[in-house]
């Protein structure tokens, strides 16, 4: 078969009929293959320094409301630029913009290992190093979420997502146990270091591979900027999971930026131990079982169907957590959650992308990103005081309603593929 026939099948590829690739397929594409290992490596990374800097900004200051502010700045550029970074993605060249924007997050990262070498900084610095991150971040999420099915084609696309959101809960076991060692052993500096370095392997991978150019030319200046917010206004397809995912992640996450709190007024342990290091592997661990669940014993069952029972188990088990008050029966309970948190947005992820032409992918997925990302920097800015007002068990409680209530309420619904079509005949 030639590549111009496979490019067809590939196109035509329906997935309410045809039979999806499997995530060995995807991996035998030498492109994706190293993309996604790289991927993996600069994840961990990035995992490692998320619990040294949650562990490290709560014992400077021993205030959760400035913890989780840290939090709110480093994410806050995913809700205000990546619709920016989803125009780029669309309309430059996608290795470029990739390449230059790991490189600025690995400058500001030894940046932020340099100021913290003992182990003490400015809170305004500290907030500028991890904001200027976060820029970067918002401008290569979009691109990256956008290449990852272009390596492997529309068959293979489930797949890919699914094993691209387990290389990322994969560091989530691996990238705690490895922070939360390298803390007690080496320092927080060292680990911020260590992250810093991973981003020179995922530029590596880019270089070695070829994308493919999907530059949007056709279309005026608004649309190559904000077509992304007009297709998920127009079509229910794309809208739905969008704001499925907005109110999961505003109402149901505020945890995620709390666990080091969640470890020390709850469960009675010290942030900075192993123990802590291993019941958030463990967490990183139902969530890897998740997200690979979704392209192997899921795979055929309708993303709609899992999206629905997946926010009723995760409304369950967050809630059995927030009557947690010891590390013991931590374990299970923090298991569940992984499990179903990770599992819900990679199948409202495949169902999303299942939706989308190639050429307005990095758009709509830049809405993704602000979704599951930027949206979180918002609930990290009020959490902290909330929990001061009320109690970290009144949060989580709170998050597990509001699953419960979308798990009743819900209704994706196929559609066809949109595309820059559905923008120009808008007009």
């Amino acid at each position: 078969m030639t590549a111009k026939s496979t490019a067809r099948s590939e196109d035509s590829f329906d997935p309410a009929t045809d039979q999806p690739g499997t995530a060995g397929e995807a991996l035998r594409v030498r492109a994706f293959r190293r993309v996604f290992l790289a991927s993996f490596a600069s994840s961990t990374g990035r995992w490692m320094q998320n619990v040294a800097l949650g562990v490290f900004v709560f014992k400077l200051t021993d205030s959760p409301s400035f913890t989780t502010f840290v939090i709110f700045v480093q994410l806050f550029p995913l809700l205000v630029l990546s619709i920016v970074g989803g125009s780029l993605a669309d309309t430059v060249d996608r290795k470029k913009l990739l390449v230059l924007t790991q490189a600025w997050q690995a400058a500001w990262g030894f940046v932020l290992a340099w100021q913290v070498i003992d182990d003490e900084i400015s809170r305004s610095l500290l907030l500028v190093i991890v904001f200027m991150t976060g820029i970067g971040q918002a401008l290569y999420a979009p691109a990256f979420t956008a290449v990852v099915p272009s390596l492997v084609g529309r068959r293979n696309l489930s797949a890919a997502i699914s094993l691209n959101s387990a290389q990322v809960n994969g560091s989530r076991i691996i990238g705690p146990v490895i922070g939360s060692y390298l803390v007690t052993r080496l320092g927080i500096a060292e680990v911020f270091a260590i992250n810093a370095a991973t981003y020179v392997l995922i530029i590596g991978a880019l270089l070695s591979v070829t994308l493919p150019d999907v530059r949007s030319t056709r279309l005026s200046a608004s649309d190559r900027l904000l077509g992304g917010l007009r297709l998920a206004r127009q079509s229910p397809q794309v809208g739905r999971p969008l704001a499925t995912m907005v109110t999961f992640s505003l109402l149901c996450l505020p945890f995620i930026g709390l666990m080091p709190v969640i470890a020390e007024l709850n469960w009675g342990i010290d942030s900075r131990s192993q123990t802590y290091g291993n019941i958030y592997a463990t967490f990183g661990l139902g969530a890897l079982i998740g997200a690979i669940a979704v392209g192997t014993v899921l795979l055929k069952v309708p993303k709609q169907d899992v999206v629905r029972w997946t926010l009723a188990g995760f409304g369950l088990s967050l809630g059995a957590l927030s009557l947690v008050k010891s590390p013991g029966p931590a374990y299970p309970a923090i298991f569940f959650v992984g499990l179903f948190y990770f599992t819900l947005p990679t199948s409202l992820s495949t169902f999303l992308q299942e939706h989308l032409g190639e050429e307005v992918r990095g758009r709509v997925m830049a809405l993704w990103v602000i979704s599951f990302g930027g949206v979180i920097s918002i609930t990290n800015l009020f959490s902290g005081a909330i929990v001061e007002a009320t109690s970290v068990s009144a949060v989580m409680s709170g998050g597990a309603v509001v699953a419960g209530l979308l798990a009743i309420l819900l209704r994706l619904e196929p559609g066809p593929i949109v595309s820059d079509d559905d923008l120009l005949t808008r007009h």
